[in-house]
């Protein structure tokens, strides 16, 4: 775990060369460090400054050189993003100003941050919970406006509101259930069993809402993932292409060229979408193309949507026959690829695989907007209307599985007739499991290793 009692500082802006920098320095001894490197205008010491002000002025080395002319935001605890004293330096954006203003921070008595030991700080001085904290990243990496605002929502405690009322509620279940064990001379078992089983099952109803919405929460922050697949030269990299309208795969008439899966991001009508461009799919010798293959097939079994893009102008394969025949239910469809061609395959022949058929050219761009309408229209089941809390992070929804689970072990001692104990057993179990969710219960390697995911100055 890291150590909460020193400074800390680190670039908070991405390096290159931009604008502006952000050089973020937190903890007891920030306003002393800012006093050895800035110069400002007036006479009044960085620690005098008041609360939330902006101060002009130069960032000067030992030898008194000006580094930079810079901007110094005053943010005083405990109303900062870490609830400690926090200053932040402005300057210009490009790698050497940052670097040598940062070299300087860290010569005054600050250390250089870990990943995410802004947020961590945040989290343990009780400004955000863990599954806020959790959110930031989510804002940072969000990939659509969807996305950003089931973040927000994560970020504002919807979420941690929920679990917070959840845990009230099996606390409130422990309780009752132990009044029980304490006194049984009042038999009061009868009316308090009876009772409680109605409220677990309106609570495992709950759960298992949160977890149907579970998919839409991943789609939502992860993006829907498209694989791409079909017979070599059936033009599945050309597809990928044209949706990317970059040449990003490589595009021969030589069949195998693509032997790995080529995973790439497009924004289609605001949706994300992560397309897999897959290795032709037949019978091979060749030992490379062979786990080429292997992998195209695994991502039909893994991928959220598929396309499977057929030649017309070549007769079908058995192999893409199969693979057709398997997709019966899925969200699937026939990309009829090479309309500028002669046909060899027509679109009766594949109606026996009851899948949407779309006819395209991937050189011509035929028959592209009638392509990307089928996938905006499948991917809007997973549409967010910024008001339902979503479990958008795997482990928050592995958390609530666990927990409907040890409700259901509760729900059946119950039923059984079993004594008390065993039910609050559970109970506690799911209890513990949820406050997992905010940080409550959580162990300190698994904060650990969530704070050790985020980029250096968050």
């Amino acid at each position: 775990m890291y150590d909460t009692t020193d400074t800390i500082a680190a670039i908070a802006t991405p390096v290159g060369e931009s604008g502006i920098g952000v050089i973020r320095i937190s903890g007891s001894g920030a306003y002393g460090v800012g006093e050895k490197i800035f110069h400002g205008k007036g006479k009044k010491r960085v620690s005098e400054y008041t609360d939330r002000t902006v101060h002009f002025g130069t960032i000067v080395d030992t030898e008194g050189a000006v580094i930079d002319e810079v901007l110094v935001l005053i943010m005083k605890g405990p109303h900062s993003y870490t609830a400690e004293d926090v200053l932040e330096i402005q300057c210009h954006g490009g790698r050497q100003s940052l670097a040598a203003i940062l070299a300087l921070v860290l010569q005054s008595g600050a250390r250089l941050a870990e990943p995410g030991e802004f947020t961590m700080r945040a989290f343990l001085n009780g400004r955000i919970d863990l599954a806020q904290a959790e959110a930031v990243m989510d804002v940072i990496q969000a990939k659509s406006a969807q996305g950003l605002s089931a973040a927000v929502n994560q970020l504002e405690g919807r979420l941690s509101r929920i679990v917070g009322a959840m845990r009230r509620d099996l606390t409130d279940f422990i309780t009752r259930l132990e009044v029980t064990v304490d006194y049984p001379e009042e038999d009061l078992e009868d009316i308090v069993v009876t009772d409680l089983s109605a409220a677990l099952e309106d609570m495992k109803g709950q759960f298992r809402g949160m977890l149907a919405e579970s998919t839409k929460g991943r789609i939502i922050r992860d993006g829907v993932m498209v694989a791409i697949a079909g017979a070599p030269n059936a033009g599945k990299s050309s597809l990928l292409n044209r949706l990317l309208a970059e040449e990003r795969a490589i595009v021969t008439n030589i069949p195998g060229t693509t032997r790995d899966a080529l995973e790439e991001w497009v924004s289609i009508k605001g949706i994300p979408f992560r397309l897999v461009d897959t290795a032709g799919i037949r019978e091979t010798a060749d030992t490379v193309e062979k786990i080429g293959v292997s992998k195209a097939r695994a991502y039909l079994e893994t991928a959220d949507m598929v396309l499977v893009v057929v030649d017309r102008s070549q007769t079908l394969m058995q192999e893409i026959k199969d693979i057709l025949s398997s997709l019966a239910g899925k969200r699937a469809a026939i990309v009829l690829n090479k309309t500028d061609l002669p046909a060899a395959v027509t679109t009766e022949q594949l109606m026996e695989y009851s899948l949407p058929i779309i006819a395209i050219s991937a050189a011509t761009g035929e028959g592209m907007d009638e392509l990307e309408h089928f996938l905006t229209e499948a991917a809007a089941q997973n549409s967010f209307t910024g008001n339902e809390v979503l479990l958008a992070n795997a482990r928050h929804t592995e958390l609530v599985r666990q927990s409907l689970a040890a409700l259901e072990r509760a729900s059946e001692s119950v039923r059984a007739g079993m004594p008390a104990d065993f039910a609050i057993v559970d109970i506690r179990e799911a209890w513990e499991l949820l406050g997992a969710i905010t940080g409550d219960t959580a162990q300190s390697d698994i904060v650990g290793e969530i704070f050790s995911r985020f980029c250096l100055g968050k």
